[in-house]
This record gives C-alpha cells, sequence and structure tokens, in this order.
C-alpha cells in the first residue's frame, strides 16, 4: 500500500495547513525548505486525488438513481390513447 493510500484527506489537509503556516513564518529555516515543498507537493497530489475518486463515486451514485426513472419512461403503459373499452 502506498503512502497515499495510508493518508485521509482530512490529514493530508491538516498537513499542508502545518507546512503553509511554517513556510509564511520568519523563521523558516531554509535548509528545510525543499522538503517542505516537495511535501506539500505530495500533499496537493494526495487531496487531488481522494477529490477525484469521491467526484467518481458520486457521479456514479447519481447515475444509478437517475437509471430507473430513465428506463421507466420508455416503457409502455398499456394506454394507446384512446379511451374507448
Amino acid at each position: 500500500m502506498s503512502e497515499s493510500d495510508e493518508i485521509g484527506y482530512a490529514e493530508a489537509l491538516a498537513e499542508l495547513e502545518t507546512i503553509l503556516d511554517a513556510l509564511e513564518d520568519d523563521d523558516l529555516d531554509i535548509d528545510l525548505l525543499a522538503s517542505r515543498v516537495e511535501r506539500a507537493s505530495h500533499l496537493i497530489r494526495v487531496c487531488r486525488d481522494r477529490i477525484t475518486g469521491a467526484r467518481m463515486s458520486v457521479e456514479q451514485i447519481v447515475a444509478t438513481l437517475d437509471a430507473p426513472a430513465e428506463d421507466l419512461a420508455g416503457e409502455d403503459d398499456g394506454d394507446d390513447g384512446d379511451d374507448y373499452p
């Protein structure tokens, strides 16, 4: 299992906020700058992957909700339009 599979969206976002706070700090250790930016880049990819996965899941769920209505609209109800017995 890769690291991006192990970390959740909320955890990745919280870590990104921590990194951003550190980058905005005037006391930033310049020796850590590249590694923090690299970690932030990874976390952004994790968040994007999670958002994409959630969007695709929601779209699939909505598609299954719409499918029965579409099927019913195409069915013949036996009424041919005339009101005579």
